[in-house]
């Protein structure tokens, strides 16, 4: 029950938002926040479930080669955790920042959260579609949700770009299903075995494709800096800290369960777009002086990392994939909100014209400059534990070319970010006391999302530490374990 739960609720939440405003002609803020407690309950426990005791929830009564089943286990688990953190992260900062009025983000916000835990959970290959064309709207509508220029054209071209993946990912199942008579994940994988090699290298590259244009990877990632950039700052952190998450998530499961025996060219395919996504990434991010675009560009480095652990095809290397991606959404998420405070403050969003922040924005400044060390990849700190990890069993299973992409990747990053903290401590403050986004700069106050930055900032040292602890790296195997054990992933959806 706490499976179909974690999408019923948010779901309910995005129809009645609607409602209450017909009722009551304004949204109550702490009705939001009712609303995003209940679907932040729902989604953790059904993470907890899978993590504690995996299970899956047959909809309906039909057998689970027919009907929907919903299934969650230790891979599954994590992706929950990452996504229910960043979904309430950006729903404070959107309350923070709007109050009640805008009904209609809301709505969108609730329908995007559901669509997410529904792909997380799903275990029948047309549902994963369904899912991913409601998730996909609604990440369409948040983008352009500003009603700025900038942001309608970065959601059309998210929308151009997100349906072009998706009509691969529809190809690809039709193929499967014209070759197999199947759309349940879990039978798929004999049953992909006896298909002709021609294809599945067809389905493979149907499936690959239109999932690389959802997650942003290189070089079918532009969409993603446009969007990323262009949206209000709740958005923004969401995007790069969680959306594109699932999008891995989905990515690495299929991966795994369909051609991980039958298909082993898929995982150096992958790996080949990780190292160009790590190049290609932080060479655009080093070019850029709108800060926003440069964490943009870096999200789509960082995706890279992540891949090139999902391309090792091991218990261990997409453990430390995994690692990586919860990393990532602590440090990216605090980089775009906190930089996404100081730019509101200062009035502009230029590098070279953000001088000196530091003296009238401390603490702003000290946990950005945090959360750049993260993910730069200094010690103890967690971006440099996930990386380190990477690299080493990068080498092991796909050889040196990856960890020299990753190695070169933390040099540049390293300079991009170095520019960017010294612009914020350095020369003589310039106040744009003309622009409309220009704050009180003398009178910094203490808000939730400062607050939530600052416990990420915290997090991003435990976390670093804490991968140090052997129960810990027991953990984050098991995942990678959970990941690759096809026959595990059978008997938990059909209950044998």
């Amino acid at each position: 029950m706490s499976l179909v739960l974690a999408v019923v609720t948010p779901l309910l939440c995005a129809f009645l938002i609607p409602v209450f405003h017909l009722v009551w002609k304004t949204l109550p803020v702490c009705l939001v926040g009712v609303m995003g407690l209940a679907s932040l309950a729902a989604s953790l426990a059904a993470a907890c479930t899978g993590w504690v005791s995996p299970a899956a929830s047959l909809l309906g009564g039909w057998p689970p080669d027919l009907g929907i089943v919903l299934v969650a286990d230790r891979l599954a688990a994590p992706f929950m955790l990452l996504t229910s953190m960043g979904v309430a992260t950006s729903l404070v900062c959107s309350l923070e920042k709007y109050g009640g009025g805008p009904w209609r983000y809301y709505a969108i916000f609730f329908l995007l959260a559901a669509s997410m835990n529904g792909i997380l959970l799903t275990a029948d290959l047309f549902n994963l579609f369904v899912f991913y064309e409601i998730f996909s709207v609604a990440a369409y509508l948040l983008v352009a949700s500003s009603m700025s220029w900038q942001a309608m054209e970065a959601g059309l071209k998210y929308l151009v770009l997100g349906t072009m993946g998706a009509l691969f990912f529809l190809l690809g199942t039709a193929f499967i299903f014209m070759a197999t008579g199947i759309l349940n994940m879990a039978l798929l994988p004999e049953a992909l075995s006896v298909v002709p090699r021609e294809t599945l290298t067809v389905i493979s590259t149907c499936l690959v494709l239109g999932l690389a244009l959802k997650t942003g990877a290189f070089p079918v990632h532009f969409w993603l800096p446009d969007a990323h950039s262009s949206a209000q700052t709740p958005v923004s952190a969401l995007l790069s800290g969680a959306l594109v998450k699932v999008s891995v998530y989905a990515l690495t499961r299929i991966s795994c369960l369909f051609f991980l025996s039958n298909g082993g060219g898929v995982f150096r395919v992958i790996t080949i777009m990780g190292v160009l996504s790590i190049l290609g990434g932080h060479l655009m991010a080093f070019r850029q002086d709108d800060i926003k675009r440069l964490l943009a560009f870096s999200t789509v480095a960082q995706i890279g990392y992540i891949l090139v652990g999902v391309g090792c095809a091991s218990a261990a290397g997409i453990a430390a994939a995994v690692f990586h991606a919860i990393n990532h959404m602590l440090m990216k998420m605090g980089l775009f909100i906190t930089s996404g405070d100081i730019c509101e403050r200062v009035g502009t969003r230029s590098i070279r014209a953000i001088k000196d922040t530091a003296g009238v924005l401390p603490a702003n400044v000290a946990i950005f400059t945090v959360f750049a060390l993260a993910i730069v990849g200094v010690p103890p700190l967690n971006g440099f534990m996930s990386k380190w990890f990477i690299m080493l069993f990068s080498v092991t299973d796909t050889g040196l070319c990856p960890a020299l992409a990753i190695a070169a990747g933390t040099i540049i990053s390293a300079a991009y970010y170095y520019g960017v903290v010294s612009a914020l401590v350095g020369s003589v403050v310039r106040r744009n006391t003309g622009s409309p986004g220009n704050n009180d700069l003398d009178s910094p106050t203490v808000s939730a999302s400062s607050v939530i930055t600052g416990t990420f900032a915290v997090l991003c040292l435990l976390a670093g530490l804490a991968a140090l602890w052997p129960p810990m790296q027991s953990s984050f195997l098991s995942i990678g374990e959970t990941a690759v054990d096809i026959e595990g992933y059978a008997r938990l959806v059909l209950g044998k």
